[in-house]
């Protein structure tokens, strides 16, 4: 149990941490995407922890928030990505296309009590970004390479959480997912360096 609320706690910390240090200087809607996908890992996190010291009331807002990060927050990463990527702006339009979609695959998934396909959103959203991330390395971006890195990480926790036993795997899941953000945050500010000059 212990280990179980520091692993959250590294994992709240490090997403909170990460967006404040990288994202501040991004544009608002791109800033936004980008604190959508980590703030909601954060408050996972945290609400997690609140949880195993045992206020059980909060644990459909828990439950609610689970299931926000596998829906809607690898669609506001995976086109945040795109944005990076393409070195352009999100715009108002794309921010609230991104959010409409994620909030729909969230309400629709969840209406229809459809928990496999909730499961199938992250690692369909990893993949894409990962496609998008060896676009940018065609093009020679130091970013695109952190991105990888990122997805790599998050493909491999992802998987850690469907082979190992939940009691086994969920502290080297937060440990992962941690250090991939982390690599979010170099690739946001290695977006205008060039891989092997």
């Amino acid at each position: 149990m212990i280990t179980h609320i520091l692993s959250e706690l590294i994992l709240s910390i490090t997403s909170f941490a990460v967006f404040i240090s990288y994202f501040q200087k991004k544009p608002l809607y791109t800033r936004l995407l980008w604190g959508v996908f980590l703030i909601t890992i954060a408050l996972t996190a945290l609400l997690t922890v609140v949880w195993y010291i045992g206020v059980d009331a909060l644990s459909p807002v828990m439950y609610s928030f689970r299931r926000l990060e596998n829906t809607l927050a690898p669609v506001c990463m995976m086109v945040a990505t795109w944005g990076l990527i393409n070195h352009t702006e999100v715009t108002r339009f794309v921010f609230w296309g991104t959010i409409g979609t994620g909030t729909g695959l969230f309400f629709g998934l969840v209406w229809y009590r459809m928990e496999a396909l909730i499961q199938v959103v992250q690692p369909l959203c990893i993949v894409i970004t990962m496609i998008i991330a060896c676009f940018g390395l065609l093009k020679r971006q130091k970013s695109a390479l952190w991105v990888i890195f990122a997805m790599t990480i998050l493909a491999l926790s992802s998987k850690l959480r469907l082979v190992l036993r939940a009691e086994v795997a969920i502290d080297p899941y937060h440990v992962l997912v941690a250090i991939a953000t982390i690599c979010l945050g170099k690739a946001i500010q290695f977006e205008h360096r060039t891989l092997f000059k």
